[in-house]
């Protein structure tokens, strides 16, 4: 009886919404059946659209931003490899420089033709090599014996500078700034020494920055971003592009926290600009590049301009063409826009059902290839990620991954697992005797070794160089101890030729054994036990099974 009841009671309250509903219908007039297919046509048109445009959007403005770091993050670092690059290859021309036979010859002769044939010579030197603005050899006692000028403009070669040179260091001085502010000039002085190896003087000779600045110019020639060159106290050195000065200091410093990744802030010019920040290696100085932010996001906003105009255009023809083929496009248009959605989402795994003909099904073939190709990308990426290129076994990174699951699994489940730490002996002795290649050949062999020797479950690493891991879930120490067994017995009678005419030989491996928890209650305790084993298997005269000795500490 009261199910009776509940089924009127429902009736009764359909009949009342659908009566409500053809009222609001008829008053939007969508009564009748076409324009009501028209209405739902341009709403579902509407609606996914905008969904998948916002989606898109967001996608791709982080898309554009990681775009933009790498951009700026490659322009700093190309900047101060650039830099870097010069400032070495002019300390390597001052060091040929100053064994030339004319310097050495004639530094501590005092007569006036060796002193002018010794000026003669820098100065033909200078003539060639631009970037230097005057070049002066200097006595150990600090008295000028000869210049590429005429008229010597000095150089600031204190007796710190001599001591320095004569310690055999190259010296660099404090770049010096111009009127603008910027440093246009600085000092560098090399060691002169004698045929027998005595400090007979110093060759120094003022860098002009001009070169390198014209060279950065030029590779941002045609191009929106800029480059500073500035000391790591704010002190602008260089710049190019559109810079006109540094940022400031509190801006160095969060840009070099950053550690290439761009910063938002507002340049000294007033101009709201992203930058990124990269060390000078030679120096102690950075190179920093900078993007406006109009011009970084004008892509993001022609971006939404397109998507909203996209989204106009196909209500238009959404909305001529739905009055006279109704279902027949809005259901395909919902699969697919559905589909859109779950790829939006990051759910690659959709496949759209082909159905009608002409654009539509042209169109859901391509988004099946398209999707088909992202899954295939996004797993050749996991699968990279995870995989060391020569053995194909997995990587650390992989490696620490399972550790950190096993323990996980091992506190929640009581069960221990034990890892195997194994070593190549010699190794670097037989890369010494047969070369990298071969070297490499052992490691891809062992790694056969390893798989062969090994359980489905358990999981082979390289750990690092010529060092592996294996990881045993649900093993104890004695069936861990037989795999070890295993795997340097099987090694050792592994027997090959490492190059054409060599005699087959082989290698052993020393392993180290630890138990979780017996040997190390967290990953770096255990991997801390596993080394400390192998280690005594290496001491212990290699080609060995060592296990831990005892609880190892937490990590």
């Amino acid at each position: 009886m009261r199910r009776a009841t509940g089924l009127f009671s429902t009736a009764i309250l359909l009949d009342i919404w659908e009566t409500r509903a053809g009222r609001v219908l008829r008053v939007f007039g969508l009564d009748s059946v076409r324009t009501t297919i028209l209405t739902l046509a341009v709403l579902a048109t509407l609606i996914p659209a905008l969904v998948t445009g916002v989606a898109s959007y967001r996608q791709n403005s982080r898309a554009i931003r990681e775009k933009v770091d790498e951009q700026l993050g490659g322009a700093s670092a190309l900047t101060a490899r650039e830099i870097g690059l010069w400032l070495k290859e002019r300390q390597y021309d001052l060091r040929v420089f100053a064994t030339s036979y004319e310097v050495t010859d004639n530094v501590e002769r005092t007569t006036p033709q060796t002193r002018q044939r010794l000026a003669n010579y820098l100065g033909s030197v200078n003539e060639r090599f631009l970037d230097y603005d005057e070049l002066v050899v200097v006595a150990p006692d600090g008295r000028t014996v000869a210049s590429s000028e005429r008229t010597p403009a000095g150089f600031a070669l204190g007796p710190e500078t001599l001591r320095r040179a004569r310690a055999g260091d190259v010296v660099l001085g404090e770049p010096v700034h111009g009127d603008s502010g910027r440093a246009t000039t600085m000092e560098v002085a090399v060691p002169i020494l004698s045929p027998t190896g005595r400090f007979v003087g110093v060759l120094a000779g003022r860098l002009d920055f001009a070169g390198i600045e014209k060279t950065l110019r030029e590779q941002l020639a045609g191009r929106d971003d800029r480059v500073v060159v500035v000391r790591t106290d704010g002190a602008p050195i260089l710049v190019a592009g559109n810079a006109t000065t540094a940022p400031p200091v509190e801006t160095l410093r969060e840009l070099q926290r950053a550690e290439s990744t761009t910063v938002a802030y507002t340049a000294s010019d007033g101009t709201e600009v992203l930058g990124a920040a990269s060390p000078v290696q030679v120096v102690d100085w950075i190179a920093i590049a900078e993007l406006p932010t109009e011009v970084a996001y004008g892509e993001i906003r022609r971006l939404r301009n397109a998507s909203v105009l996209l989204v106009l255009v196909l209500l238009g023809v959404v909305g001529s063409l739905a009055y006279a083929l109704g279902l027949l496009i809005v259901q395909p248009l919902s699969r697919l826009t559905l589909a859109s959605e779950r790829v939006a989402r990051g759910d690659l795994d959709v496949d759209v059902p082909l159905s009608g003909g002409g654009e539509l099904l042209q169109l859901t073939t391509v988004f099946n290839d398209m999707v088909r190709r992202l899954r295939d990308g996004r797993d050749e990426l996991e699968r990279l990620s995870v995989t060391d290129e020569l053995t194909g076994l997995a990587n650390r990174r992989r490696l620490m991954a399972e550790i950190g699951r096993e323990v996980t699994r091992s506190l929640r489940t009581a069960h221990p697992f034990a890892i195997l730490m194994l070593d190549v002996d010699r190794f670097k002795s037989f890369n010494d005797s047969y070369g990298h290649q071969a070297g490499d050949f052992v490691l891809k062999r062992l790694a056969i070794t390893l798989r062969k020797c090994v359980r489905d479950v358990d999981t082979v690493a390289r750990y690092g160089g010529e060092e592996f891991m294996v990881i045993l879930p649900e093993t104890a120490v004695t069936e861990a101890r037989q795999v070890a067994e295993r795997i340097r017995a099987t090694t050792e009678a592994d027997r090959y030729s490492p190059a054409d005419g060599v005699d087959e030989l082989n290698v052993t491996v020393s392993i180290g054994l630890a138990l979780f928890p017996a040997h190390g209650d967290s990953l770096e305790s255990l991997i801390a036990a596993a080394d400390d084993a192998l280690y005594r298997s290496k001491e212990g005269g290699r080609n060995r099974v060592t296990a831990a000795k005892g609880p190892g500490k937490k990590g």
